[in-house]
């Protein structure tokens, strides 16, 4: 390669990542519920503070959440999801397998060279945060 090829490549993805940086900023405000966005207000010092309005950090529908449960195809689609999102062509996720608690989950490369195992809850949530979730509940109750 030359130098002008390697200058236009430079060039090149520090634009993509300049509008990719922007246009997620754009569309973090896009799912407010009451129309307002975190930074109006003190909304996000409130967030900050540990003042999370009267229905809870889980919101009017943390337990509907909590007790979802998803089959190993729609975990598998939503994590394929997660990964188009994010962005990198050069992994997959792997097997999908069904454990006592819910799934474990391989994350690999397109020549199925392991990149990550997670353990998710049978609602989608990363097993240990769902865990300390009931925790905390429970000990609301």
């Amino acid at each position: 390669m030359n130098k002008t090829t390697l200058i236009g490549t430079a060039i090149a993805t520090a634009l993509v990542t300049v509008f990719a940086a922007s246009s997620a900023f754009a569309w973090r405000g896009d799912n407010d519920r009451d129309g307002r966005h975190c930074d109006e207000g003190n909304r996000s010092g409130q967030f900050m503070k540990g003042e999370h309005g009267k229905h809870g950090i889980m919101g009017k529908n943390g337990k509907e959440f909590m007790s979802r449960k998803f089959s190993a195809d729609e975990i598998r689609t939503l994590n394929e999801a997660r990964l188009i999102m994010q962005g990198n062509p050069n992994v997959k996720v792997g097997k999908v397998t069904s454990t006592k608690d819910g799934y474990n989950v391989t994350i690999v490369t397109k020549d199925n060279s392991l990149v990550k195992e997670m353990m998710l809850a049978k609602n989608g949530m990363p097993l240990e945060r769902y865990n300390m979730i009931r925790e905390r509940i429970s000990a609301k109750q």
